[in-house]
């Protein structure tokens, strides 16, 4: 059973290009939501990385007024 606009259909009911249709829509939901996750995942190793590189970027140190880095 599937839902289109507030109503349930039994896919078995089908005609064999609408059973094709049903099953493009599937693997596209699929799709989607796996990509969605992919672009979750590489969000938070972005993050990551960023938090690292602010870590590791060079101090600057103050002497006699003047701003060094090192």
């Amino acid at each position: 059973m599937f839902k289109i606009d507030e109503k349930e259909y039994d896919e078995t009911k089908l005609s064999d290009k609408g059973k094709i249709a049903f099953s493009q829509l599937q693997k596209i939901a699929q799709k989607q939501t796996s990509l969605s996750l992919e672009l979750q995942n590489t969000k938070i190793l972005q993050d990551h990385h960023g938090m690292i590189l602010k870590e590791e970027l060079p101090k600057e140190e103050k002497l006699k007024g003047k701003k060094i880095k090192s």
